[in-house]
């Protein structure tokens, strides 16, 4: 009987992944409402509710701000979970059981200790705005996570890392990303400088920007995009013959780019 039990469980866990799997969350949350019917709630159908409702872009629902006296952050109060104290005394912002976080907090309660699950929590309050705390969560468990991680752990480290403006721990994690995958590691690299690059940019910092866009060219020499990026910096910076030189480049590559009118303006100059 128990053996039929656990059958019926992977049974329940497979289709739910199905469903997950093809971006079906609301399929996949009616799944999970079947299986807790049959199965009762556990770790791992929370586990897939989190998946769901992320998927869904619903990190925290339907907030209130509710009046919870001695709450603490963290703490379940009926339908909801207390997710930072609003105002004094015993105010919570509080997210709905129809929520990634949770239903994710259900799980981790419930003792799923799984690199996946940690991974998603971290993401989870990325989505919800919140990057530093999920930067911290991944942080808090490296150890466990990066002893033997996937690609898609430390995709989430890498993404948790650009999100709080960590680029040296960014690219890092994208270069073992990048040894993982052999196949895709010099996209994955040149992505990764792009977006580092871009940050920097969005600070002020075109020094190191225009650094990591040649560190990008060096593999994908071919990309016109970067190679307009770079000349604008170049240009912007007073380095002008050598942003025509880029300039240049762009135009052998995508004679009809958009930028062409531009491009070419600058070159006559």
């Amino acid at each position: 009987m128990l053996a039929s039990g656990r059958q019926d469980e992977r049974l329940w866990l497979a289709r739910i992944d199905r469903a997950l799997h093809d971006r079906q969350a609301a399929l996949a949350l009616e799944r999970i409402r079947q299986a807790e019917a049959r199965l009762g709630p556990n770790a791992q159908l929370h586990f897939r509710a989190a998946q769901a409702y992320y998927q869904l872009g619903q990190a925290l629902g339907g907030t209130r701000v509710l009046r919870v006296p001695g709450g603490r952050a963290g703490q379940f109060f009926g339908d909801w979970l207390l997710v930072e104290r609003r105002r004094e005394p015993d105010w919570f912002l509080c997210c709905p059981r129809q929520s990634a976080l949770y239903q994710m907090r259900q799980a981790l309660d419930a003792g799923l200790d799984e690199p996946a699950a940690h991974c998603l929590h971290a993401r989870i309050w990325q989505q919800a705005g919140r990057p530093e705390v999920g930067w911290s969560i991944l942080r808090g468990h490296e150890t466990l996570l990066l002893e033997r991680p996937s690609p898609q752990t430390l995709a989430s480290f890498a993404e948790l890392a650009l999100a709080v403006g960590a680029l040296d721990d960014f690219l890092r994690y994208a270069h073992r990303r990048a040894a993982l995958e052999p196949r895709h590691g010099t996209a994955i690299l040149a992505d990764a400088y792009r977006r580092a690059a871009e940050r920097c940019g969005q600070r002020g910092d075109e020094l190191l920007c225009r650094a990591l866009l040649r560190c990008a060219l060096a593999l994908v020499p071919d990309d016109a995009e970067l190679a307009l990026r770079l000349a604008d910096s170049l240009w912007d910076a007073g380095a002008r013959d050598e942003a025509r030189l880029w300039y240049r480049r762009v135009l052998e590559r995508e004679p009809a780019h958009r930028a062409r009118t531009r491009v070419l303006r600058r070159l006559a100059e």
